[in-house]
Parts: structure tokens; sequence; C-alpha cells
């Protein structure tokens, strides 16, 4: 008997494959990656190999052992791991969980080399590296993968569903805050390059940002205008963002505001959308739905002067907190890898791109008191950023 295969359906060949991964960067997100695939969590990735730099972690590096009860193989650079002679059968995947300014290098060689890649955000620190990573993908028909998790929480899917639907009619209005990522002293000093241009190409918006602008773009779409207003270093001692707020305009008539902190003590995730037909409401995990009769048809057509005659009906869905969907999209990756179908993809690497721009904008707007039309020039961001460095590194010198 024939075994039919469906594109998105389970099946017997596909069940049995496991892709061989590599995986660079053990930091915070690196290791948890790392535990889950070791662990059996992710059932279609075998590691066999990791990039360990750091003396103190080799220890920990020399206890991991795969599925298959084989140790991983341990190399002390990507330049060496890359150089391996049997590069060609060790893994056919790497994973990138490094700083964001290495994202390019590495992701460009593992293209050359013929390797599939799911890099952690953002996908890099400016503009110029992260066209050129899409360009390497391309070039290379490789499969090119982004870690933008937050597309499976539940609470969004509903939304997007909801939006590709119309069920909330033509979007007019939406309003973000987020509070969600508290962030210390402790954490901005754990790494020589967080909180900095030099190192991480900015801060909120480049590092726990780059979640919540991935959803932004991935619900409403790329505005083509926006203004920000950043008092860098507002609750730190650095030359970064902590808090960000960000206006933007679309050409279909929406208008949205964006507002991200990394300073207040109290968690706020709080979403608006307001539609011709339906206003959302997502506080936390609490989605409150109230539908209605087209306004833009009522204000037109009913003989009140107000809200006299429209009708509502309320709905309210509990969305219950469940465990970051990291492993969902770690499998997700490896079928698009071992089908060579990037339509498995929770995001696609190109994707990157959007989340990066809507950074870049607001970091170029707020540098210069200027309402910016995107996309932003590359080359502009480019000496943008050259000019922060330059002075984040005066600063430091004179302290």
């Amino acid at each position: 008997m024939d075994c039919k295969i469906s594109k998105k359906g389970t099946m017997n060949s596909m069940e049995n494959k496991i892709l061989k991964a590599a995986l660079i960067g053990v930091g915070n997100m690196g290791k948890k990656y790392v535990q889950m695939i070791v662990s059996g969590e992710v059932s279609n990735i075998k590691l066999t190999a990791v990039v360990i730099r750091r003396d103190e972690l080799m220890e920990w590096g020399e206890t991991l052992v795969n599925t298959d009860g084989e140790h991983v193989r341990i190399f002390r650079s990507a330049d060496d791991m890359f150089k391996a002679e049997d590069i060609d059968t060790l893994f056919d995947a790497v994973i990138i969980a490094t700083p964001h300014k290495t994202h390019a290098k590495l992701a460009v060689q593992a293209f050359s080399l013929g390797k599939d890649v799911l890099c952690d955000k953002p996908a890099a620190s400016d503009i110029g590296e992260a066209l050129t990573m899409n360009e390497a993908a391309k070039k290379s028909g490789r499969i090119y993968g982004m870690v933008f998790h937050q597309r499976l929480y539940p609470k969004y899917m509903k939304i997007k569903s909801m939006i590709d639907a119309g069920e909330l009619g033509e979007l007019r209005r939406v309003n973000l805050i987020n509070s969600r990522y508290l962030r210390t002293s402790y954490y901005h000093h754990s790494g020589a390059w967080r909180s900095s241009f030099t190192g991480e190409g900015g801060g909120a918006l480049i590092n726990q940002g780059q979640h919540i602008l991935d959803m932004f773009q991935y619900l409403f779409g790329m505005p083509q205008r926006m203004f920000a207003l950043i008092p860098f270093g507002k609750y730190n001692d650095f030359a970064v963002d902590d808090e960000d707020t960000i206006i933007m305009d679309y050409d279909n008539g929406m208008t949205a505001s964006f507002v991200l902190t990394t300073g207040e003590a109290c968690h706020e995730e709080r979403l608006e959308i307001i539609g011709t037909k339906a206003k959302l409401l997502l506080e936390d995990n609490t989605l409150t739905i109230t539908r209605h009769q087209d306004v833009e048809e009522y204000i037109e057509m009913e003989m009140v002067n107000s809200r006299e005659n429209m009708q509502y009906v309320k709905e309210t869905i509990e969305f219950p907190k469940a465990p970051e969907p990291y492993t969902e999209l770690l499998k997700r990756f490896a079928r698009a890898s071992l089908e060579h179908d990037d339509t498995y993809l929770v995001s696609k690497g190109e994707e990157g791109i959007n989340s990066l721009m809507l950074c870049a904008g607001a970091y170029y707007s707020a540098c210069n008191g200027i309402q910016v039309k995107l996309p932003v020039d590359a080359e502009d961001y480019s000496r943008l950023m050259e000019e922060l460095i330059m002075k984040e590194k005066s600063i430091k010198n004179n302290i």
C-alpha cells in the first residue's frame, strides 16, 4: 500500500526523520535550546555539535549527551566547527543564539556551506546586515527561520485569525502598552555586550522589543510613517533606550501607538484594536471582544445624535498561562528543514527585517526629531549607529 503524504499532516516517513543540528551560543537562551533538544522534548532534532567559548562552561558541555546516547561534539569557536573535516555529515542545520552583532557573519557562513539556519532575534543589529542575511539565504536556497515564538501564543493566534477573517471590519486604531520585561542593573551588566549601541545596537527595542514589534507587524502589517519619542537612559545610566513611545501611520488610514518600557514595577500587556465592526481589548491573558454593527454605516445612516441605536455583543476569553512555545517552534523548524519547505516555519527569516526596520525607524526618528518614512535607508541608519557608538564611547571614556 502506497504511503500518501499530506503536506501538513503527519506521516510515517517523516516521523522517523531526525534533523542533525549544531548550536552556536550557550548564553541564557542557547542553554535552554540545548536542554530542550538533548532531553528529547524536541523529538525531531538531534544535537550533534555545540560551540562553547567560555572555559567555565566546558564542564557542563562535556556532560551533554544527545538522544542517541552520543556525546555532543564541542568546538571552541564557530570557525573551528565550520572547518570540521566531517562537516558534511556532522550537521545539516545551525541554530544561532549569540549576541546580535555576530548573527550576520555566522548565518552567511552557514548558508555558504549549504546549512539551514534558525536565528534568534533580532535578525541582526543593522539593517544592512539583515539584508545581507536575506540575500545569502535566497542565494543558497536553504531554509532560514527566526525565533519569533510569540506568534504561537494562543491569544495572538486568535486575534490574527479574527483580523484575517474580517471579523473586526476595517482596522482604524491600535494602542499597545507593554511593561512585561522589567530589567535590573544586574541584568544590564550581565554581559559586556548588553544594553549598548556598541555591543547590542541599542536597548529595549533591539532586544525585548523585537518580539513585540514582530507581533505588531505580524498582526497589522508595516506602517508607512512613524514618529518616536525616546528618553534614552530614563531608568538607567546608559546611552540606550529603556522606554520607547512610537506613533505609526498607515496608508489605509489606521493609526497606532506603541509604548514599551523595561523600567516599571507593574506588569502590563495591553493591546487595544478598534475596527469598524468590533473592538478587541487584550489585557495580559484576557481578551474582551465587543462586536457591533458597522460604525461607519451607523454614522452615515442612523437618524440619532450618538449611540442610542447602537447594539453591542460582548464576549470574554481567558487564555490559560502556558509554557513558552520554544519546543513547538524548534519542531517546526526541523520539519521545514527535513522537508525543505519553509511554510512549516513559525517565522521565515526574511521577515526578521520588519521588526528591525521598526526599531531603526524609531531610533532614527527620535535622534533626529522627525517623522520617518519607511523603509529607512540602510546606509543612513549605519551612519546613525556609528555616531551613537562614538558618542557612547566618548561618554564612557569621560566617566
